[in-house]
This record gives structure tokens, sequence and C-alpha cells, in this order.
């Protein structure tokens, strides 16, 4: 058998792959071919589906119209398709703005979640403070937290209070806020609460 040394270049070259190919290592030279994950694509979000502060005073309004009707077609069962045209919204124009709502039988129907960015309002640490929520779910945890506070303040009682479980919820920019829930800490702020003015009446 002939020496290594006499072997050619190109004899001791393939030799080597041949040896590198045995450990299994890639019988050919540089990196291996990598597939790349082909990403999904994300839909621009619609008007109405946008942050608060990506629209104007006029959109946020038209907005807020909207979340306010949609909210009582799904606690209600209010038409929803009946209540946007009596505000002046055309299904088709409702259908550019957001994809919380689909076409069912020719009318506008809410779908059961919605992933529409709201700001609320919550108590937190002593304060009234304003957050931006993601989606329907938050919103709801929050609507149901105004609930058991209406009864506190209506009856003095904080056992609808109590029995509200959630503690945190989540702002849309993944920042967790503590939900207020010292009885004597929300009656104070309640309090602190201005009144609607209040007109006397005067007898000609």
């Amino acid at each position: 058998m002939e020496s290594l040394d006499a072997l050619s270049a190109v004899q001791r070259q393939m030799l080597t792959i041949g040896k590198d190919s045995v450990i299994g290592n890639p019988p050919y030279w540089g990196e291996p071919f990598k597939m790349r994950k082909s990403r999904r694509h994300r839909p621009r979000p619609l008007l109405w589906d946008r942050r608060d502060s990506k629209l104007t005073p006029a959109q946020r309004a038209q907005k807020a119209k909207f979340l306010h009707i949609l909210s009582l077609a799904r606690a209600t069962k209010t038409d929803l398709d009946e209540a946007l045209r009596h505000l002046g919204f055309h299904p088709a124009q409702v259908l550019r703005r957001t994809r919380s709502v689909r076409m069912r039988k020719g009318k506008l129907v809410p779908k059961a979640h919605d992933r529409i960015p709201r700001s609320m309002k919550i108590y937190e640490n002593g304060e009234l403070v304003h957050v931006e929520v993601a989606n329907s779910a938050t919103a709801s945890d929050i609507g149901r937290y105004w609930n058991a506070v209406g009864d506190l303040t209506e009856t003095g009682k904080s056992r609808a209070l109590r029995r509200f479980s959630r503690q945190r919820i989540k702002d849309i920019d993944g920042q967790w806020h503590r939900l207020e829930k010292d009885p004597k800490a929300i009656l104070g702020l309640e309090e602190r609460k201005p009144k609607p003015e209040q007109f006397e009446i005067y007898k000609r």
C-alpha cells in the first residue's frame, strides 16, 4: 500500500472526507443548508382594533360608541346591527374598521371575544388610574370589579368585593396592576369623587 506521503493532494483530501463521514460529519464542505422558517403574516390592525394613541379624537369617539353598543349586544342580546344603524354606522363600514363582528344571515353579529384595545379606569394603590387593556376578556374582569365596587358603595358590605377573585390585571404593554380591594380605601376614593352639580329651581 502506498504511504500517505506518496498520495496526491486530491487523494489525501478524499481520504479525509471519508474519515469524517465515518464519524458522522457530513461528506461535504461548508455549513449545511438551513431551511428558513416561514413567518405567519399578521394582518394590519383595522381602525377600531388599534390602540387609542394611534387614533384621532374623532376616531376614538366613534370607537367608544361602537364598544358601548358591542358590550350591550353581548350582555343583553341587543340587536347589534339595528343599534349600529341607528348611530349611523353602515355594516360595510363596520366590517372595514374591526374584526370583532361578522355577518350572519345578512346582519352584523358580535363575536364572543375580541382583541380591541380599550382605555379603562381602575383603583390601584389608593388611586384612580387609567389603563389600556388588550382584549374583551380583561375588560370584562374590570367590569366585574366595578360591579363589586358599586355593590360596596350602595350596601356598605364588602361581600361582592371579597368574592371577586381577580387580584391583578395586565395592561396592553404587559405591565401588571393590582386592583384595590380594601373597602375603606375604596369608600374613601368614592367619597372624593366630584359630585354632579345641583341647581336650585326658583319660583317666579
